[in-house]
C-alpha cells in the first residue's frame, strides 16, 4: 500500500488507524506494548476482551481517510515473560505466527482462544468460528489449531443532526428529507439561542444552520458556526444560504477547521447532494457548494499561489474545494485513482503544504483556492 499510494498518504492512513486502535484498545482495558512499523503488539486482561477489541476494530474499518486499508490480526493466550515493559516468549511468538497467516480484514485465533470465547455465553450470537484447521507454525514444534473468527456486523449508528431555520416550512422539509435517508433529526430550532441549547443538549454530528436567522436576519448562522466550533469542535456545521456569497464561504472555513460546509438552499431539493454534504461534514470534511466553485473557475486567472499549478491540477483543486474525496474526483474525471492521488500530492507540494496531516492539508488547499479566487 505504501508503494501504491505514496508515503504521505500512507503515513496519514497509519496515523488514523493508530488513533482508532489506541481508542479501542483502551475501551477494552488493553495495553499497547509496542509498535514495529505498521504492526502492533497488544495485551489484554482476558481472551474475551482481546477478541472483542479485534472485532470492534475490524467493524470500524475501512477508514474514511483510507478506504483500502485492511488489517490482519492473530490472537493467542498464555503467560508471556515480561521484561523492561516488553513481552517475550512462546506465547508472543505463537500470536505473531498466527497473525502472519491472516489475510487483510481477517482475525485468526488459536484453539485456546476459541475455547475461552465459547465459554462466554455473551459472545455466542455475536462472534463465532469456522471449522478449525491444523497448521504448522514456523519455529514451533508440533501442529496447532487455528480458527477464523466471524462476527455479526452491527448497523452503523445513524447520523444525528440538529436543524436551525426561522422558516418552519424549510426546517420541516429538510428534516423530512434527512429522515427518509436514515438520518436521526435530534431537534429543530428557530433561532440562534435555541440552536445553542439543542447542540448542548444533543451533541449532534452536524448542525444544519440557516445563514440568516433572528434577531437581525443577517449573519447569525455564521456566528453560530463559529460559536459551535469553539465550544463543541466535534460537531460539524453545514450552513445553508439563499444567496451565493463567496466571502461568506471563505469566512466559514477561514480558520482551517474541518467539519464545515456551505451549501445553497437550492440544493435542499437535491436529496443526494444534501445527504452527501451532511455525511462529509460529519466525517471531518469541508464542503463548498459546487455553484460557488463553478463561479470561481469561470472568473479564475492563474496568479498568486495557484500560478504554478497546471490546468488539470486546477481542475482537481476545484473538485477538492467542493469536498470530494480522491476516489470521487477520479470518478468525475474518469481517470485512475492513482493518477488523482498523484495530482493531489503534487498540489500539496506546489502550495507548500508539506507538514500537516492529510485531512488538514485538504482544508488548507481549499482555503488557498478560495482566497486566491476571491481576491
Amino acid at each position: 500500500m505504501l508503494e501504491r499510494v505514496g508515503q504521505a498518504r500512507w503515513l496519514g492512513a497509519l496515523a488514523d488507524y493508530e488513533a482508532l486502535l489506541n481508542e479501542t484498545v483502551a475501551d477494552h482495558g488493553g495495553t499497547l506494548i509496542k509498535a514495529i512499523g505498521d504492526g502492533h503488539l497488544v495485551s489484554f486482561p482476558s481472551a474475551r476482551e482481546a477478541l472483542r477489541c479485534a472485532v470492534d476494530v475490524q467493524r470500524a474499518l475501512p477508514l474514511e481517510s483510507a478506504p483500502d486499508l485492511r488489517v490482519r490480526m492473530g490472537l493467542h493466550t498464555g503467560e508471556p515473560a515480561v521484561r523492561a515493559d516488553d513481552l517475550h516468549g512462546r506465547t508472543v511468538v505463537k500470536a505473531a505466527r498466527i497473525a502472519s497467516m491472516a489475510q487483510g480484514a481477517q482475525v485468526l485465533v488459536s484453539g485456546i482462544v476459541r475455547e475461552l470465547a465459547q465459554a462466554d455465553e455473551d459472545l455466542e450470537d455475536e462472534i463465532w468460528f469456522e471449522d478449525p484447521r491444523e497448521v504448522e507454525l514456523r519455529g514451533l514444534r508440533g501442529s496447532h489449531l487455528v480458527l477464523t473468527a466471524r462476527w455479526a456486523e452491527r448497523e452503523r449508528r445513524a447520523l444525528r443532526v440538529v436543524i436551525a431555520d426561522d422558516s418552519a416550512l424549510l426546517r420541516d422539509g429538510v428534516a423530512a428529507l434527512l429522515r427518509e435517508c436514515g438520518v436521526h433529526v435530534a431537534a429543530l430550532a428557530g433561532d440562534a439561542d435555541s440552536l445553542y441549547r439543542e447542540v448542548e443538549r444533543h451533541r449532534p454530528d452536524v448542525a444544519v444552520v440557516d445563514i440568516r436567522m433572528p434577531p437581525t436576519g443577517t449573519t447569525e448562522g455564521l456566528e453560530a458556526a463559529e460559536q459551535i466550533g469553539r465550544t463543541h469542535p466535534e460537531v460539524g456545521v453545514l450552513v445553508l444560504s439563499q444567496y451565493l456569497d463567496l466571502s461568506y464561504a471563505l469566512q466559514l472555513v477561514e480558520h482551517g477547521e474541518a467539519r464545515r460546509g456551505y451549501l445553497l438552499k437550492d440544493r435542499v431539493s437535491e436529496t443526494e447532494t444534501l445527504l452527501d454534504a451532511v455525511r462529509r461534514v460529519a466525517h471531518g470534511g469541508t464542503v463548498v457548494d459546487p455553484a460557488i466553485v463553478e463561479n470561481l473557475v469561470a472568473r479564475h486567472h492563474a496568479a498568486g499561489p495557484l500560478a504554478e499549478l497546471t490546468d488539470h491540477e486546477r481542475v482537481v483543486l476545484a473538485l477538492l474545494a467542493e469536498g470530494l474525496s480522491d476516489e470521487a474526483i477520479a470518478g468525475r474525471l474518469a481517470e485512475p485513482i492513482e493518477t488523482t492521488e498523484a495530482h493531489v500530492a503534487e498540489i500539496f507540494v506546489k502550495l507548500g503544504l508539506h507538514d500537516e496531516p492529510t485531512a488538514d492539508r485538504r482544508v488548507a488547499a481549499v482555503l488557498t483556492y478560495l482566497r486566491a479566487t476571491t481576491s
